[in-house]
């Protein structure tokens, strides 16, 4: 199963993939500083980890939008890879205690 962090709600529990697993995922990051974006200007105005003062190898960056649509895409497929892993624990008639031994992340 693919390891993402996860954006929580006010319950603790997950709802998103983070938005930098997302950015991380598009060819050409090479990283940036500070707090991870929440929105179009903050994405926008990232600015570069290094000194070659881009976050973009050859300075093309993705739309937000397309920052989003991929969050979106990497939290619907970890949530079918969770589902499907459950399903096949429960198959072999696993308990909850022992699925969460196993990977205390999937009942959560």
């Amino acid at each position: 199963m693919t390891k993402y962090r996860w954006h929580k709600d006010e319950n603790g529990n997950n709802t998103k993939v983070h938005i930098d697993d997302a950015i991380a995922t598009f060819d050409g990051f090479q990283g940036y500083q500070g707090n991870a974006p929440t929105n179009e200007e903050e994405y926008n105005n990232l600015v570069a980890f290094h000194e070659s003062g881009t976050i973009w190898k050859d300075n093309i960056a993705p739309t937000w939008e397309q920052v989003e649509a991929k969050q979106t895409e990497l939290t619907d497929q970890a949530n079918t890879e969770k589902t499907n892993k459950v399903s096949a624990y429960r198959k072999m008639e696993m308990t909850d205690d022992e699925i969460n031994a196993i990977d205390p992340t999937l009942l959560a």
